[in-house]
């Protein structure tokens, strides 16, 4: 995301400077001057309200102004549209920069009637996918749900340049652009494909479980690094009971580890435990796990083992997640056979403050390095209870959805013995990427395919709100999005057929 931080910071920046020299001009139209003073005046607090809308934490407070955004990327489509009319600049530049900023308004206005609960139209959730993928391609799969993933309109600019350096940047400017604009022509086709590959869920079924041995959770809270916010663990119980869940996840940051922190939660989850809903706790990876692990091994395992006990010891989880880069040896890059005597030692020292504390591990990035973990935790000499399985789509939507469950069926059938309890402990899809319907779809079809393998007993579906990614079941206004219905649906269908 630090590329994508960049690119904004060089387009305000560009911005800004525009701005200044349409400013200085004499003979700047008047209405120039009104558009060239709203863009620069406009683009930097649009955008961070356009992050701070995205985030359940501070969207309540700004939900109201969330159409800043979008109107001042039409402001932009307008500067550029009339100093490329009135010929204040030469087409070469003033066209690719006003079609640009064109299609970014149009994703904009997108993502915002989304957010609102309306439903664009199958050829503004292509672009946006489109987008999401050129995105992607300079900064990861990490932009299907994050909130940075945002790029800023330019000015167009306006008179000639009086210098080269000028000129060369004008240039550059119309090139990159241009090349905008053709990565959405040209990831167009995948994105309208990614966007209709979830249709393959619509005739999706969900298995009965007679014996009711298949639990449905919602993963609550943003990382807790102090005490749970109000706000947010009222909005998250609320949910809980209205989608039926029995089984919560919470993960805790290691710097949130501390008694009265972990006092505080362990009250606020007293109702689900009287309630009979299994509690899922999961330590987070520490901040610059590497250099932390590399400046002293002893003391990096030392803290990490301590606070795994301290949860264990004053939460009483029903399953304790051990997240895959959680563990030092897995964040110095150590192979398998080390990570697995990593998470060997911390199952131990779990199990030695409580039996009953169910260990899991989880699986996520479906590779050779998982596939070998996923043998190990398999065996019956392991210390791990319970094994996990990430299944979310990628840029291509469904298709790599199914490949991580085929994955995870092939895993299962090479098991020689019975299979340990198995869970599907993160589960989900991405509005803001592929639309909301496909998000709805994604839970479904992750649901119907967890409910037809007697070995995995539950599916938690992140998160509860958007907290860290655009992931919720509740935006960010507080809004149900109809993934949340579907999880609903869920619980009341496997409620209905049990014996």
């Amino acid at each position: 995301m630090l590329i994508l931080a960049a690119i904004a910071t060089i387009a305000l920046t560009w911005d800004i400077v525009q701005a200044g020299d349409i400013a200085q001009q004499r003979r700047t139209p008047p209405a120039l001057a009104v558009f060239a003073g709203l863009t620069v005046l406009l683009a930097a607090p649009a955008l961070l309200i356009a992050v701070a809308t995205s985030s359940a934490v501070t969207g309540h407070s700004v939900a109201g102004v969330a159409w800043i955004w979008p109107a001042t990327a039409a402001v932009f489509v307008a500067e550029s549209v009339y100093v490329t009319a009135r010929r204040l600049v030469t087409p070469f530049v003033g066209v690719p920069v006003a079609l640009y900023n064109a299609c970014l308004l149009t994703v904009a206005v997108t993502r915002y009637v989304q957010e609102r609960g309306g439903t664009p139209p199958d050829w503004a959730l292509a672009l946006a996918a489109a987008y999401t993928d050129a995105i992607g391609a300079i900064a990861g799969p990490v932009v299907l749900g994050s909130r940075w993933a945002t790029l800023v309109p330019l000015i167009a600019p306006a008179f000639p340049a009086r210098r080269a350096a000028g000129r060369t940047m004008r240039a550059l400017v119309a090139l990159l652009t241009a090349s905008g604009i053709g990565a959405l022509v040209a990831w167009w086709p995948a994105g309208e494909r990614a966007v209709r590959s979830y249709d393959r869920y619509l005739t999706a079924a969900l298995q009965e479980r007679p014996a009711g041995d298949f639990a449905v959770g919602v993963q609550i809270l943003p990382p807790l690094d102090g005490v749970p916010p109000g706000a947010a663990l009222r909005n998250d119980l609320a949910l809980v009971d209205t989608i039926g869940a029995e089984a919560v996840s919470i993960m805790i940051d290691p710097d949130g580890v501390h008694a009265a922190v972990l006092d505080s939660l362990a009250r606020a989850l007293d109702p689900l435990r009287r309630d009979s809903t299994s509690v899922f706790v999961t330590l987070g990876p520490a901040r610059a796990p590497i250099w932390r692990y590399r400046a002293s091994p002893p003391a990096f395992d030392h803290d990490r083992v301590a606070a795994l006990r301290m949860i264990a010891r004053r939460l009483r989880p029903d399953y304790f997640i051990l997240a895959p880069n959680g563990s030092p040896t897995d964040a110095a890059g150590g192979p398998p056979a080390v990570s697995a005597n990593a998470m060997a030692a911390a199952a131990d020292s779990i199990h030695a403050v409580d039996r009953h504390i169910r260990v899991a591990i989880v699986v996520s990035a479906f590779d050779e390095r998982d596939s070998a973990l996923y043998a190990w935790a398999s065996t019956p000499g392991s210390p791990i209870d319970v094994i996990g399985f990430t299944l979310f789509p990628a840029l291509d939507g469904a298709p790599a959805l199914d490949e991580r469950m085929r994955t995870a069926d092939r895993w299962t059938q090479r098991l020689s013995g019975p299979p340990k309890e198995q869970w599907v402990i993160t589960a989900g899809g991405y509005p803001a990427a592929h639309g909301e319907s496909a998000q709805q779809l994604a839970i479904w079809g992750t649901l119907a395919w967890a409910t037809s393998r007697g070995a995995i007993k539950g599916a938690i579906i992140a998160d509860a709100s958007d907290y860290e990614s655009i992931t919720g079941l509740r935006a960010a206004n507080g809004r149900l999005r109809p993934a949340a219905i579907a999880v609903m649906r869920a619980t009341r269908e496997l409620r209905e057929r049990r014996n």
